[in-house]
This record gives structure tokens, C-alpha cells and sequence, in this order.
């Protein structure tokens, strides 16, 4: 089996992935389902390759994969339908794969991914954004097994990458996201939602490097956790001394609805740069009495008014999506119905 990190790792200090993985899996190759061209590459070294950068020090958990997944949009290419990845993964079964995703100059793409996972999904994701190149990437799942994600972007001058996870699912998650920042004027959002129960684990982990003049970063996350469910949110912004003019900022809020339910935050922010605008925040808390109290005044029942209050606290998370009407109807229409 690959060597696994432990919380003796600062990165993995809240999540032990260990307890989750103790059984017998059956190792298969990465499957992916696209509405589109697609080129594998069998037995291949992710480690080597050059788009594969060690970023957290800890790339050991995925670099045992075997097959690589292509798409290469070519300049100036716009694709006017959204492609669509699929991965499921049943009980027992441990599937490790890369993805590897080239936007060239002025390409743009929209990108919906959905996994559905009993066994174990071990996967990276490289991705490469070429000037000016935008991509509008979201990921939706369901299932309860354990996912382990890495998502690695290069952006270039002008690009923008807006990123959505909407995760209600798996028993143990961790999506570990590095963006760098690396052209003049780029534009990064990330931002998702984990609506955790039971005794489901969740793990978000972030780095954004701005390694360029005027770049842009905003992560936006919401985390709604019951029972005796645990999250975790470490988001990082690195603003290097080049990075002049950078604007960064950061805010991830919970939402407790039992006593048991767990949070755990870290930002940070690490500035070498003396002409920037940065901001982190965090707010963990049961949810407040007052506007349930309220509603339920003006008759609404108050299961009815509970999943209000929640869905309106969880698409917060979706203010990168505004413009766009048919990602946020699709997106709301999945918050609602995890919540309810």
C-alpha cells in the first residue's frame, strides 16, 4: 500500500486517514466517464511528469497512480457545452488515477465533475490555464466511502479558474488544493460547501500561491455539521515578494447543529509583498434561535424553517456563481436537497 500520512504531518494534524483505510481494497485502474474525446495513458509515472509538481511534500499518496486522463483545449477554443466526468467506485475497490487538463491561450471551459464513491476514489488533478484561459470547474458527489483528492492549477497572465465543491458525502474526504498564481492580472475562486453528518469526516486543505503582479484570490466556504461529524478548513494565501498589488481573501463559516459537531480552522496568511489587500476570516456556531424563532411566529413549521435558515447559510458559498443562472440554480437545487 502507498505510505499514508499521519497527523504527525502539520497538514494532516485533524485527519487520520489510517483509521478509514484499515481494510483490503482491490486496486483498479482510474475509470472516468466524458462526453467527449479522451485519451488514456497506461502505467504511467505521474511522479516524473512535468505538470506534476510536489507542493505540500506530501504527493507520496498519489503518485502510485497508473493512468492518466488528457484534455487539451487548444487556443482561443471555446467549448459551448460543459463536459461532464464521472467516476464510481464500488465497495472494496481502491481506484487511483491523474487527471491532466491543458487550457492554451484564451481557451475557456466549464467542467461539472460527479463522483460517486463506496470504495476508495484516490485521485490528482492537473490542471494548466494558458493566458487569458478561464475555467469554471465544479464537483458534486455522493456516496460513503473515502475520497482523497488533490487538484494542483497554473494559472497564467489574465486567466481566471472558479472552482465549486459540493460535498455531502463519503465517509472520510480530503481535497487538497495548491493554486498558483503564476501570470500578471489572474483571477482565482474557490469556494464549495460540506453538509456533514453522522460521523462523516471532512478535510479542506488550500494553498494560493500569487507568484505574479495584480493577482486576485477569493475562497468563500460553508460547512453545515451534525451529529458527531468533524470539520476541518486550513486555507492558506502565500503572496511572494513580486506579487505586488495582490488582493486575497478568505472566509469560511460553520454552522454547528449538534452539540457534538466538530470544527476546526486554520488561516493563514504568508506576505512577502508590502502593496496588498488581504483578509481571512472564520465563524464557527450553533445556529442562531432568533430567526427560527421569527419564522415560526409567522406560521411556518419549524422543520420547514429550519432547512430555510440552512440552505440560505450554505448558498452563501455560491456568490462566484451569481452571474451565471444555470450554475447556481443547478448548484442550489443540490444544496436542497442534501439539507432537506
Amino acid at each position: 500500500m502507498t505510505a499514508l500520512p499521519t497527523p504527525k504531518s502539520e497538514r494532516w494534524k485533524y485527519s487520520n486517514l489510517r483509521a478509514y483505510v484499515a481494510g483490503e481494497y482491490s486496486v483498479e485502474p482510474l475509470s472516468v466517464g466524458y462526453n467527449g474525446d479522451e485519451k488514456f495513458i497506461q502505467n504511467a509515472d505521474v511522479a516524473r511528469e512535468p505538470w506534476a509538481v510536489d507542493a505540500y511534500g506530501d504527493m507520496a499518496l498519489w503518485e502510485g497512480a497508473q493512468d492518466v486522463f488528457h484534455m487539451h483545449i487548444p487556443k482561443g477554443a471555446c467549448v459551448d457545452h460543459a463536459v461532464s466526468l464521472s467516476v464510481e467506485i464500488e465497495k472494496n475497490i481502491k481506484s487511483e488515477g491523474a487527471i491532466h487538463i491543458t487550457l492554451d491561450a484564451g481557451a475557456t471551459l466549464t467542467i461539472f465533475e460527479d463522483i460517486s464513491v463506496a470504495g476508495w476514489c484516490n485521485r490528482s488533478m492537473f490542471i494548466t490555464l494558458g493566458e487569458g484561459a478561464e475555467l469554471t470547474h465544479i464537483r458534486t458527489g455522493s456516496g460513503d466511502g473515502v475520497v482523497t483528492n488533490l487538484t494542483q492549477v497554473e494559472q497564467g497572465a489574465e486567466s481566471k479558474y472558479n472552482a465549486y465543491s459540493m460535498l455531502s458525502y463519503a465517509e472520510f474526504m480530503r481535497d487538497q488544493i495548491h493554486v498558483r498564481i503564476a501570470g500578471e492580472n489572474a483571477k482565482c475562486y474557490l469556494s464549495g460547501a460540506k453538509i456533514l453528518q453522522g460521523e462523516q469526516h471532512s478535510d479542506t486543505c488550500i494553498l494560493i500561491e500569487h507568484a505574479a503582479p495584480n493577482p486576485y484570490s477569493n475562497q468563500n466556504y460553508r460547512n453545515l455539521i451534525d451529529g458527531r461529524a468533524r470539520g476541518v478548513f486550513q486555507g492558506k494565501v502565500h503572496v511572494h515578494q513580486i506579487a505586488q498589488k495582490t488582493d486575497g481573501y478568505q472566509l469560511c463559516n460553520s454552522m454547528l447543529l449538534s452539540e457534538r459537531a466538530e470544527m476546526n480552522t486554520k488561516p493563514e496568511l504568508e506576505i512577502y509583498a508590502d502593496d496588498v489587500k488581504c483578509s481571512h476570516g472564520a465563524v464557527t456556531a450553533q445556529a442562531d434561535a432568533e430567526p427560527l424563532f421569527y419564522m415560526m411566529a409567522r406560521g411556518i413549521p419549524k422543520a420547514e424553517a429550519e432547512a430555510m435558515l440552512r440552505q440560505s447559510f450554505v448558498a452563501e458559498s455560491l456568490e462566484a456563481f451569481e452571474g451565471d443562472e444555470k450554475i447556481y440554480n443547478a448548484l442550489s437545487e443540490r444544496i436542497q436537497d442534501a439539507i432537506t
